[in-house]
């Protein structure tokens, strides 16, 4: 029963997180610099001066924008969370994060999924069946092959342009002449065939 119930709690939590990640909301959690009794404190920079910060209570936070389907949802997420053995708060807590967190991957990955080029994801998939990594001259290799295949796409682009986005998305690491694939970029990976994106992309 307990591996039918956990499931179940977390793909209906998992939608009500879905829902309410406005992209005002969004930016304010990508801010927390800090949380403790008082409230949540976001980082605002200001144009000309250092970075200040912007303190808000719980009060605050429940009122940040949000749908009449968002107050259903979580009416009907209450409901559910009392008919889970949760010994107390400090355990909804815990569920409630956690299923924050895979709905806010899943989202991340669906996002990379739909920008990524082919050659990009061709580049993972061989970084995947090493055990040290490749170099960068074996990187430039599959990176060639894209540019023949789709010179429009890639006629302006370098290596360095093309491995950057895999680095600042944290799919790969760079150290010097040779990169790897990241935990992130196999969790990635896993993320395509586990929700059957794993098709052949352009580029």
């Amino acid at each position: 029963m307990d591996s039918f119930i956990w499931p179940l709690a977390i793909t209906i939590i998992s939608i009500v997180a879905i829902l309410i990640l406005r992209p005002a909301f969004i930016r304010l959690i990508d801010r927390i610099s800090k949380a403790d009794k008082r409230g949540i404190t976001f980082d605002r920079p200001q144009e000309g001066g250092n970075p200040q910060t912007m303190l808000l209570s719980f009060d605050e936070l429940m009122k940040l924008p949000i749908s009449a389907s968002v107050l259903e949802r979580e009416k009907y997420i209450k409901t559910n969370l009392q008919t889970f053995n949760l010994k107390d708060d400090t355990e909804k807590i815990e569920v409630l994060v956690r299923s924050f967190a895979i709905s806010r991957l899943e989202i991340e990955f669906n996002n990379i999924s739909n920008t990524i080029f082919g050659s990009q994801i061709y580049l993972l998939i061989q970084l995947s069946s090493t055990t040290q990594g490749i170099t960068l001259t074996q990187a430039e290799i599959i990176f060639n092959q894209a540019k023949d295949r789709f010179p429009a796409l890639h006629e302006n682009r370098t290596l360095i342009e093309w491995l950057n986005y895999l680095i600042v998305h944290n799919l790969i690491t760079r150290t010097n002449e040779k990169i790897d694939i990241a935990q992130y970029g196999t969790d990635f990976l896993k993320h395509l065939i586990d929700a059957r994106l794993a098709y052949e992309r352009y580029g």
